[in-house]
């Protein structure tokens, strides 16, 4: 799978898990409804770091728990 795919699947999992809105994650993070959209949407095929950092800004939470997980292991995303 590709990072954004990637990053949409752990994101959506941090909301659930944090009862926290997409339109909270915009309020909070600073992104626009259609870079999430296109986040959630798998417009993208990568993800921006600065965006990667916004959202765990938002969430509270660091760059390594928010990579903790094994849907960014090497073996799962795609290298092309």
């Amino acid at each position: 799978m590709n990072l954004n795919k990637a990053f949409a699947i752990r994101l959506s999992n941090l909301l659930a898990e944090k009862n926290m809105s997409k339109y909270r994650l915009e309020k909070e993070s600073g992104l626009s409804h259609s870079a999430l959209r296109y986040i959630f949407n798998e417009v993208n095929t990568d993800v921006k770091f600065s965006t990667i950092v916004k959202v765990c800004y938002a969430l509270n939470m660091s760059l390594t728990e928010f990579l903790d997980d094994k849907i960014f292991s090497l073996e799962n995303l795609d290298t092309d």
